[in-house]
């Protein structure tokens, strides 16, 4: 799975957001739903689980260690696994209020590509977000 691309979208009146076509035919039935920041990331269930292994030495928790230990159980509570429907909407009303409310996130959003995961942000905050960087600078600079 590789994800790119922003795409410009609308919540409905139920806090739904329609996945980009791109994405929607990497992801099977459901998608977990991370905050992160000023976003939240959307994962498969497999990418997730290769994302949480990331942080760890050897992919899982050292049991003995209490930071791993918290660092675990902070990323799996944080997450919040939502059914794909049919139309490839996900409904962000079904998360917790202060999760969307941090993030800015009401009506206008933008969903962008990131590899290997989807990210959904407040459109307005994206494009202030993307304002502060030049890509070439970025990348030569």
């Amino acid at each position: 799975m590789y994800l790119t691309g922003t795409y410009r979208h609308n919540l409905d009146a139920k806090q739904r957001v329609t996945l980009p076509a791109p994405f929607r035919r990497q992801f099977d039935e459901q998608v977990c739903l991370v905050p992160v920041g000023d976003a939240l990331y959307g994962f498969t269930p497999e990418s997730h689980q290769a994302w949480v292994a990331s942080f760890f030495e050897d992919g899982k928790p050292n049991p003995r260690n209490p930071k791993d230990v918290r660092l675990q159980m902070k990323l799996l509570a944080s997450t919040v696994t939502l059914d794909l429907d049919s139309a490839g909407r996900l409904a962000l009303g079904k998360l917790d209020a202060t999760k969307l409310a941090k993030r800015s996130i009401e009506r206008a959003v933008a969903v962008v590509g990131a590899g290997d995961h989807f990210e959904i942000w407040d459109a307005d905050r994206f494009d202030r977000e993307m304002a502060d960087d030049d890509l070439e600078d970025l990348m030569f600079g």
